[in-house]
């Protein structure tokens, strides 16, 4: 399923503008089948909208974002997203009756007409991960896959309580199962083939769970991490990702000759280059350091 040889670069790299109004069908042919899809920030992009996060109407407003988001995924060409909705660290806020309600806003999904609609219209199914360790999640989770039983596009909801609980349902799928492959596994797991996730675009802090991505579907995956908090992802924003996903990142080649020479012509870059990951402090949240980049050594 998965292929480790990393592609080579295209003869001629098709340029970003190009790209970004290109024919949908030419787009397709370089989506990934599955994309891993972070989101944080949601009370943080509801407070910037002018929406009271202590309401319902944050988490209905929330979802229909997150709907266009799917839809225009899935319109792209994606097959599988993959997004954790809850992860440990909401479920270790202290506010009374929290936990009830954060289960209550996952129900939205399913239970309000206007929010279920573009998955009954268009043929998408909803599954909801990690009932196996949250039993009180089982009748949810059944209810996702009654109300959207095929389609050829699914969102993949997980919900994840504690650190642990993704690797505790694998190992118990596999020892159920006695699955003796990846393959084997990811079928135990998930109940069907998946193409491996070779995309992940995320929030805030790069960094990589097991509670964010799911077990045994990452591939060789290139990472993006938006500072735009919530469901706030544009179509060019989309295609741009997806042209340094399938043509800029794809620097390998069989014959290296000569390449580590080519080095010497953006010396600064390579000697004098920033440091990614560092950060400074916005008030209570973290956000990426400005970064100094020797700009007039980068090609234009």
């Amino acid at each position: 399923m998965s292929d480790e040889k990393a592609p080579e670069q295209p003869a001629e790299l098709p340029s970003l503008e190009r790209f970004l109004t290109a024919p949908l069908e030419e787009v397709r042919q370089v989506v990934p089948a599955t994309l891993v899809w972070v989101v944080e920030g949601t009370r943080r992009s509801a407070a910037l909208a002018g929406i009271d996060v202590r309401t319902e109407d944050y988490a209905r407003w929330s979802m229909a974002r997150m709907n266009e988001c799917v839809g225009m995924f899935f319109h792209h060409g994606v097959r599988h997203v993959f997004t954790p909705l809850l992860t440990p660290s909401q479920f270790a806020e202290v506010p009374p009756r929290y936990r009830e309600r954060l289960f209550d806003w996952v129900a939205m999904l399913v239970r309000e007409r206007e929010l279920l609609a573009p998955y009954l219209q268009n043929g998408w199914r909803l599954r909801l991960l990690g009932a196996e360790s949250l039993p009180e999640l089982r009748p949810l989770a059944e209810e996702f896959a009654a109300a959207t039983p095929r389609g050829e596009h699914t969102l993949w909801c997980s919900i994840v309580a504690e650190s642990g609980a993704p690797w505790n349902e694998l190992l118990q799928a596999v020892v159920r199962t006695g699955s003796r492959t990846r393959e084997d596994a990811i079928r135990a797991l998930y109940g069907e083939d998946i193409p491996l996730a070779s995309l992940m675009v995320a929030f805030g802090k790069p960094l990589v769970s097991p509670e964010q991505v799911p077990p045994l579907l990452a591939g060789k995956m290139d990472c993006y991490f938006t500072q735009r908090p919530g469901y706030r992802i544009t179509e060019r924003e989309f295609r741009t990702i997806l042209h340094d996903h399938a043509y800029v990142r794809r620097t390998w080649r069989p014959d290296k000759t000569g390449r580590a020479e080519e080095a010497t012509e953006f010396r600064r870059a390579w000697e004098e280059g920033p440091l990614l990951g560092l950060g400074i402090r916005l008030g209570p949240f973290w956000y990426p350091a400005p970064l100094a980049l020797p700009l007039e050594e980068l090609p234009e």
